[in-house]
């Protein structure tokens, strides 16, 4: 699996990230207005590499939040930061605020960029302070009991702090992530979980996570179709009975939702006359 990058947020995570709407990232310390919706990456002279990810939101003020993860902030870091955050500005005319997250096991780096006629700077939130295991915890009991929870807490919770490891982290996250109730949401959580993991652990570990992920969605779909299947198929057998017991079409179309067609075929299968 190739590295997430800002076009493959952008075309195939659209949609996963629109769970961040209208919601704020005050439990990870960013004091900003709760965000308004994703924003697609849309300018074409951004120059990127592959080890980049950037996510950019609109804010409900109508400024940019552009939220990116880093282990070791660099002044190479802030160069390409700010290039790109002055493409941002160009483009949409609006403020950008730059929040780096910084895993729990890594430490704080240059925040600042001074080259005379441009000073630039970021809010670089270190998450050595989030208590990975106690959140965990907290919100399976939560789950247990059928109480809400802050699905976005989670997807952020391989990034805290922790007496796992990451790998083990991150697979108890994703395994609470399956007990979310709504099942919709639970996929975009954790595909999202798996964006945010990218640079903290092993690439092989990853791509087995994203495979369980796509099985597990064929596997749900193949068991959805296999329930409908089923109910068409006790439908009909609730269908011939009452055609043996010589009730009216019309009755048994209402009874079972069955149209004409199918009801035909069963008296043939039966050896009774059709309309």
């Amino acid at each position: 699996m190739k590295k997430i990058n800002h076009q493959n947020n952008d075309l195939v995570f659209k949609e996963a990230f629109s769970i961040f709407n209208n919601r704020s990232l005050a439990f990870l310390g960013i004091d900003l207005p709760p965000i308004s919706s994703f924003l697609v990456t849309e300018i074409p002279e951004v120059e990127t590499t592959d080890d980049m990810m950037d996510l950019n939101f609109r804010l409900e003020d109508g400024s940019i939040l552009h939220l990116e993860e880093e282990m070791n902030l660099s002044k190479r870091d802030l160069i390409r930061f700010a290039h790109y955050d002055l493409r941002l500005y160009h483009y949409y005319d609006a403020p950008v605020h730059t929040v780096v997250l910084t895993p729990a096991d890594s430490s704080s780096g240059t925040k600042v960029l001074d080259i005379g006629s441009l000073q630039y700077n970021v809010l670089q939130i270190v998450l050595s302070d989030r208590d990975g295991d106690a959140l965990l915890s907290q919100m399976r009991a939560a789950l247990e009991k059928g109480e809400p929870v802050n699905e976005l807490e989670l997807i952020f919770l391989p990034l805290m702090k922790s007496r796992l490891t990451k790998t083990e982290l991150l697979r108890r996250t994703i395994d609470l992530e399956k007990e979310l109730p709504e099942k919709e949401l639970r996929n975009k959580v954790r595909e999202l979980t798996l964006i945010l993991a990218d640079k903290i652990v092993d690439q092989k570990i990853l791509d087995e996570l994203w495979e369980e992920l796509r099985m597990f969605k064929v596997v749900k779909y193949a068991e959805e179709k296999g329930m409908e299947k089923g109910l068409e198929k006790g439908k009909e057998t609730v269908a011939k009975n009452m055609l043996s017991l010589g009730i009216d079409d019309e009755l048994i179309i209402k009874a079972t939702g069955l149209d004409q067609l199918i009801i035909d075929k069963l008296k043939k299968s039966l050896s009774l006359p059709t309309q």
